[in-house]
C-alpha cells in the first residue's frame, strides 16, 4: 500500500503534472450553477473537478394551514476529458462527469395538536458521459457549452416525527437518469 503512495505522489510531481495549466470556471444554467477547476495536463487531456451547492425553499397552503419544505445539496465531483483542438481558438472535448452526491430534505407540516417533521437525507452519485465545446478568447477566456445524459443514484433515510415520538422511519431509493445541458465560462491562469 506504502508503494501506491510513492508512484500517487511521484505521479503528482512529474514534470506533466508540474506543467498543467490550471484555470477556474462557472456553468450558468437556469435553476442553479457549478464551480470548475479546469487542469490541462497536456493539450489532449482535462482533468475538471467540479463542486456545487444548491438550496431551494417551498411554501404551500391548504386549508389554512403552511407546509414548508427546505431542501440542501452538495455535488463534489472531477470530469475526465479528451481534448481535440479544431481551429486555433476552438476545442471540442470528450469524456465522463462522475460526483458524488449528498441531499437533505426537511419538510414542516403544522397539525391541529403539534407539528410533524419529515427529514430525508440521501447520498449517492451523478455519472454521465458529456460532451462540449470552448472558444478561446485572448489565450485566457473561453466561452464553451456542453451537453451530458447523466444517470443519478441516491440511497437514504426518511424519518417522520410529532414533537419527540418517531412516527416513521423508512428507506429511500432515487434514481433518475436524462439530458444536461451547460453554458460554461472559464479562465485559465
Amino acid at each position: 500500500m506504502r508503494s501506491l503512495y510513492v508512484a500517487v505522489g511521484l505521479a503528482l510531481c512529474s514534470a506533466n503534472a508540474l506543467a498543467a495549466d490550471f484555470g477556474i470556471g462557472v456553468s450558468a444554467r437556469s435553476d442553479d450553477g457549478y464551480l470548475y477547476v479546469p487542469i490541462d495536463v497536456s493539450k489532449s487531456f482535462r482533468i475538471e473537478p467540479s463542486v456545487r451547492y444548491g438550496t431551494s425553499e417551498l411554501t404551500f397552503s391548504a386549508d389554512g394551514d403552511t407546509d414548508q419544505q427546505e431542501t440542501e445539496t452538495w455535488e463534489l465531483g472531477v470530469g475526465l476529458f479528451g481534448l481535440k483542438q479544431v481551429t486555433e481558438a476552438a476545442h471540442v472535448y470528450f469524456g465522463a462527469r462522475l460526483a458524488y452526491v449528498e441531499t437533505e430534505s426537511t419538510v414542516v407540516q403544522p397539525t391541529l395538536f403539534d407539528v410533524v417533521y419529515s427529514r430525508s437525507k440521501q447520498d449517492g452519485y451523478r455519472v454521465g458521459p458529456t460532451l462540449g465545446f470552448e472558444y478561446i478568447f485572448g489565450g485566457h477566456f473561453s466561452i464553451g457549452g456542453e451537453a451530458s445524459y447523466t444517470f443519478l443514484d441516491l440511497e437514504g433515510e426518511s424519518r417522520s416525527t410529532l414533537g419527540d415520538f418517531e412516527l416513521s422511519r423508512t428507506e429511500t431509493e432515487q434514481k433518475s437518469n436524462g439530458t444536461q445541458t451547460r453554458l460554461i465560462f472559464r479562465y485559465m491562469f
